[in-house]
């Protein structure tokens, strides 16, 4: 057996599939190879029933289909997946059907001498020891494997790419998070029972997957298959957050999506919302805001060269729960020395006494789900008018020759949802 590359492993996906007649053709032969070593070594004393035999081939299909994906992602490359019963048997509209009970058995056989498909390096639980009078826990490895010889000639005969492979349409693309276990992690994902309204913002986020699919983009400095998009609500509350993540372009820099991306043969353009947390905090208060920049606290003693940090003390006290005692990571350098977040806050009040109400109420999260609502039909609307625009949270791309009409589209959209007229920005190549 093959040598296990020491390149760091990352979780297997199991909503990989695939994509061209060529990766079909790839996973038909490994299918054939399977069946065969199964007959020889007498494995199944009786056939699969077709629905057996359709899962039985669903997981192959993921296993080969992201195994071949992270060999093109980095040679060598491997991942690592639990073989856990706690964890192939359980239930999960998340978890996809290649994790399922009999991995461990498709594993073995596509590691197995004669078929050489995987390299497989076999995981260890976790276990517990006592330390004095202490317990300590030892934590297990999960198993990890690669890309084998034989797959690896077959990778190179299909003269298979990042294009052959794709996401399953089985894939949960609505996600409900607990709360954040702490500020750096994200929260777990929570099992939730359909409704009316889930059921809703998937058929209308699957309306724009399924039109990004067949978008015409090209990248110079990214591969483009990755265009499923998810939405992610927070706190257990589908009431709260809901932005849009899984594009290959929000992982860019704004600069490295100008300069690389294309949409319809032509360069893009991108489109922001300003001022966004602010203008939405005035619709929920039914009030018309100042004139003017919004974070411009100069007539209250802070000054216009502390935009940025202004901008941070802002959101942070729209997402706190209680008043804020200190400035918010990166924003104490960009405030000449003497001015205290008491200071800003107490301008802000000034500037906007009509929704500084809503401020240390933690709402930020309830202002993100209106923000993403907002977006989603900026991209049904521009959809309709046969328009491809990819969005990055509260801004889109959108082929430069568009620009006009899709900044009438998310004028329109915001106004219909809050009732004002909001900023737009553009940024050009």
């Amino acid at each position: 057996m093959l040598k296990l590359s020491t390149v760091p492993a990352r979780p297997f996906d199991p909503h990989k599939r695939a994509a061209t007649p060529a990766m079909r053709s790839l996973i038909g032969e490994v299918l054939s190879h399977l069946a065969g070593y199964e007959k020889f070594h007498h494995i199944r004393k009786r056939k699969r029933s077709d629905r057996a035999q359709q899962s039985y081939d669903t997981i192959v299909e993921a296993v080969v289909c992201d195994v071949v994906h992270r060999e093109l992602e980095q040679l060598g490359g491997t991942l690592h997946v639990s073989q856990s019963n706690q964890v192939l048997r359980k239930k999960s509209r998340y978890k996809g059907k290649a994790l399922s009970k009999v991995l461990p058995d498709v594993l073995n056989a596509m590691a197995a001498e004669e078929t050489g498909f995987l390299c497989l390096q076999t995981g260890k639980r976790g276990y517990t020891v006592q330390v004095g009078t202490a317990k300590e826990v030892v934590p297990g490895k999960q198993t990890t494997l690669r890309a084998g010889s034989k797959l690896l000639t077959r990778i190179q005969r299909f003269g298979i790419s990042f294009a052959d492979i794709r996401r399953s349409k089985a894939e949960e693309v609505i996600q409900l998070r607990d709360h954040k276990p702490r500020s750096d992690k994200v929260g777990p994902l929570i099992e939730y029972e359909d409704t009316e309204e889930t059921e809703a913002l998937r058929a209308s986020l699957w309306s724009i997957n399924n039109w990004l699919e067949q978008a015409d983009i090209e990248c110079t400095l990214a591969t483009t298959e990755d265009r499923r998009l998810k939405r992610i609500f927070n706190n257990g509350d589908f009431q709260q957050g809901g932005r849009l993540y899984g594009g290959f372009w929000q992982k860019m820099g704004s600069v490295d999506r100008l300069s690389s991306i294309v949409i319809d043969d032509d360069s893009v353009v991108e489109l922001d919302y300003g001022q966004m947390g602010l203008m939405l905090l005035y619709g929920l208060a039914e009030a018309t805001p100042p004139e003017g920049d919004l974070y411009d606290l100069s007539a209250y003693g802070i000054p216009t060269s502390s935009r940025s940090g202004i901008k941070k003390v802002i959101q942070a006290a729209i997402n706190s729960k209680k008043p804020l005692r200190r400035m918010p990571q990166g924003a104490r350098k960009s405030f000449p020395k003497g001015i205290t977040v008491g200071d800003v806050l107490k301008a802000v009040s000034q500037r906007h006494p009509e929704v500084y109400p809503y401020f240390n109420a933690g709402i930020g999260m309830k202002i993100m789900r209106l923000e993403s609502d907002i977006l989603v039909d900026v991209l049904l609307s521009l959809k309709a008018k046969g328009i491809t625009a990819l969005p990055i949270h509260d801004a889109i791309l959108v082929n430069a020759n568009y620009e006009t009409e899709a900044e009438e589209v998310m004028r329109e959209e915001f106004r219909r949802k809050v009732g004002l007229l909001p900023e737009i920005t553009t940024e050009h190549p």
